[in-house]
């Protein structure tokens, strides 16, 4: 988690499932990829689903992991939405954790995913939910610096 350290200066542990208390596993030499999100966004809602798909199908493959970072406002509302998905997220308490990832990526809008090396916590894409949409077999993955066509 070295490269990732930066990222969580108020979380030590994590949702994964119906689990709580969850420690980051281990993921050197993988992408990781912040998923901002939220249940009552139209296009999340949409997108959600796409990403369920890629992560289960391509995530041992091509050596990634997701992290939900929700902008719910309601932890009912986070948790029916987060019961969803098969990955990891920031527990739905750490709003510091939340505004400090949003503001540290300068995210605006939602969905966003961006992917960073886990090693080094560099980003290799900001366009990741585009990239999905586009490259659903993940042939350019992960796609770094790829451009808006």
């Amino acid at each position: 988690m070295s490269g990732l350290t930066k990222f969580f200066p108020y979380s030590t542990s994590f949702l994964k499932g119906s689990a709580t208390d969850i420690v980051l596993p281990t993921l050197a030499g993988k992408t990781f990829f912040f998923y901002f999100s939220a249940s009552w966004c139209p296009p999340c809602r949409g997108f959600t689903p796409q990403l369920v798909e890629f992560y289960n199908k391509h995530a041992k493959s091509k050596n990634f992991e997701v992290m939900l970072i929700s902008w719910d406002e309601e932890a009912e509302d986070f948790m029916e939405y987060y019961k969803k998905m098969p990955w990891l997220a920031l527990p739905f308490e750490d709003r510091k954790g939340m505004e400090f990832l949003k503001n540290g990526f300068k995210v605006e809008t939602i969905p966003t995913l961006i992917g960073v090396e886990a090693d080094t916590g560099k980003i290799v894409t900001t366009r990741a939910r585009n990239m999905v949409e586009r490259d659903p077999e993940g042939t350019e993955f992960p796609w770094p610096n790829v451009s808006e066509k």
